[in-house]
């Protein structure tokens, strides 16, 4: 009896996944030429980009975004229009600054912006209002603004990697007690 593997083997090496909220995610390969708003989820990983692509903006349809692991130090103003989009990696890239067009998209559920470069959140995030989670792993933020206790859906915040004085996690432990703050042991390093 011969047992063969190719099924199997070629299911391994498809380019696609699935998002946490069962969203097909499509390579920027398996996307060209395709109807853009048959498309709810993709991914431009690791492709060494330092701007996305323009062609990205027809995607308005999208759900579930990975642009994570690449050199992009900006986000073009056309994600706006992708009011659907409830799922953004862009963790690992070169962020010196919170990507601003991001407080225009109050349907994110789930935000990675970890390992960027940038210290300041603004007030502007609490018009994320859909916002559940948020990653900022590693990303050297030396406080969070007042306005987070306005985010009512907030449910996680990461803050793993970025160390905290106790008077700071004990501070945000009450502001936000129904949201799991994950915090690295505090330090005297900073207030």
């Amino acid at each position: 009896m011969k047992k063969t593997f190719a099924p199997i083997l070629l299911l391994l090496c498809s380019f696609s996944s699935f998002s946490q909220e069962g969203v097909r995610v499509y390579s920027w390969e398996e996307v060209q030429g395709a109807r853009a708003d048959t498309i709810y989820g993709l991914s431009l990983e690791k492709m060494k980009l330092e701007e996305l692509p323009a062609e990205l903006a027809k995607f308005t349809q999208l759900r579930v975004l990975r642009i994570g692991k690449n050199k992009l130090t900006s986000l073009p103003q056309f994600i706006i229009h992708f009011t659907e989009l409830e799922e953004l990696d862009a963790g690992k890239n070169q962020f010196d600054a919170f990507p601003l067009p991001l407080c225009s998209m109050p349907s994110i559920h789930r935000l990675s912006l970890n390992r960027n470069a940038f210290e300041r959140i603004p007030d502007c995030i609490e018009n994320i209002r859909e916002l559940r989670y948020l990653d900022l792993y590693d990303t050297p933020v030396s406080g969070v603004p007042e306005s987070l206790v306005r985010l009512k859906n907030l449910q996680k915040i990461d803050f793993t990697g970025i160390r905290f004085s106790i008077r700071f996690q004990e501070n945000w432990k009450g502001k936000l007690p129904n949201v799991e703050l994950v915090f690295d042991p505090p330090c005297d390093c900073m207030n």
